[in-house]
């Protein structure tokens, strides 16, 4: 198995200056071979870590890591790991990090739907990282147990409660109500972003008061989030309460909108220029979707008796889309005339070309794919260099691939091909 891995930014710093607060270990749910080589990627002088290597064949139970296999008491251990579940016995020693998702591998592991940071081309600052974050957080706990001033032996103190204190600070005075944010028929007490908040020192309820300082909704369309605008209170997205969580400091509410529900009216709008040039009768159905938006509009604004209503978008869009379904209908009419008579068969020859290309580019794909799968079988083993020369490869199942034959492969199938895809298996590590 092979593997790319890169370092997220300023992590040679940050294990610089972690070193003088704490004696570290890495843990891994990998094995023992990959723990050794993630160590000496990330210590190659050995001067951090040394035998303080612990992998999966070290581990007392299975898929779980424990504390028991860690020289030192629970009560001065502090955890940082990207992943919660693995610490079922010890999450209030746990600090948990955000994922490093440099590769879009990584994103389609976790299931994360957003482009990589390769994909954008960016990367996490040094100066204000994930990292940087965490540096800070661990020298606020190392300050706080150490205090000179608590009259606790060092003996009696307990790292877990220093960690839930600092946790406590980042929500404090804050008082929440969420808004279809949670299933229907459970119960908001058991949900983990409620449990979350409160964990972060915030004090969550269900109903509406002078009191409440910010309302968590995924729409503007509920009572409770006009309430938020008409008496001036924070209105933000769940995603707040998550930042605040890995970056353990309140963000700024501005950047963490609620979005409107879109609104498709004016997708029909922008379609009904098209079905006019197609024939009368194309546009005077266009119109009359035109005409359905604006009755489905006034009837919403009737029925809620508030032209602010954000639920008026709602009713909106499902008689958009009744209208554009009768546009697309009357577009595909081919008897709307002579002009859109022959605009039909300027694009049924075109289709049909097309499809003649796409099958031939597919039987080219699968020829070549299939040679150069019987040139490999045929004949010895040979070195990537020797195999391929100068082309760019990628590895795929332990062997290289030429980028033209992945590329047809993917093609074959129907899909684009990316670098990516050849390597499912790359992780980026902290």
């Amino acid at each position: 198995m092979q593997m790319l891995t890169k370092l997220r930014p300023f992590v040679r710093r940050f294990l610089k200056e972690a070193s003088d607060m704490f004696e570290m270990y890495i843990y891994t749910m990998g094995d023992k071979a990959y723990a050794i080589e993630i160590a000496k990627l990330l210590d190659p002088d050995n001067v951090y870590f040394g035998s303080k290597v612990i992998s999966n064949s070290d581990c007392t139970q299975r898929h779980q890591k424990g504390l028991d296999v860690v020289l030192g008491d629970e009560s001065v251990a502090v955890i940082l790991d990207d992943t919660e579940y693995v610490w079922q016995k010890h999450k209030e020693n746990l600090i948990l990090m955000e994922r490093y998702h440099y590769f879009a591998s990584s994103c389609r592991q976790f299931g994360f739907g957003a482009r990589s940071l390769s994909e954008t081309m960016q990367d996490e600052r040094e100066n204000d990282g994930a990292l940087a974050t965490i540096l800070d957080v661990l020298e606020r706990i190392h300050t706080i147990f150490f205090d000179p001033d608590d009259q606790k032996p060092l003996s009696s103190r307990d790292v877990r409660q220093v960690i839930k204190r600092v946790r406590q600070e980042v929500l404090q005075g804050c008082k929440l109500v969420f808004t279809r944010v949670f299933p229907l028929h459970q119960r908001p007490q058991d949900q983990m972003l409620w449990k979350m908040a409160e964990q972060l020192g915030a004090v969550c309820c269900t109903d509406v008061d002078s009191t409440v300082t910010h309302v968590v909704a995924l729409d503007l369309g509920t009572e409770k989030a006009r309430w938020a605008i008409s008496n001036k209170k924070f209105l933000v997205h769940p995603r707040w309460i998550e930042a605040a969580n890995f970056r353990w400091q309140r963000q700024q509410e501005e950047d963490f909108p609620v979005a409107r529900p879109k609104e498709k009216g004016k997708e029909n709008a922008a379609d009904a220029p098209i079905s006019k040039e197609n024939g009368d009768k194309n546009a005077a159905d266009a119109a009359n979707a035109k005409k359905g938006n604006e009755n489905v509009a006034d009837a919403g604004s009737t029925k809620e008796g508030s032209k602010e209503n954000a639920d008026d978008a709602a009713n909106s869009e499902e008689g958009s889309k009744e209208n554009a379904d009768d546009a697309a209908n009357a577009e595909k009419s081919k008897s709307d005339g002579a002009a859109s008579g022959a605009t039909g068969s300027n694009a049924a020859e075109c289709h049909q070309k097309e499809k003649q290309l796409i099958k031939q580019e597919a039987e080219d794909a699968a020829a070549i794919v299939t040679k150069k799968e019987e040139e490999h079988d045929a004949g010895d083993e040979a070195t990537p260099e020797e195999e391929y020369g100068g082309v760019a490869k990628y590895v795929r199942g332990g062997r290289c691939v030429e980028a033209e034959v992945a590329a047809a492969a993917a093609a074959r199938r129907g899909k684009k091909w990316e670098p990516e895809q050849a390597a499912p298996f790359w992780v980026a590590t902290s």
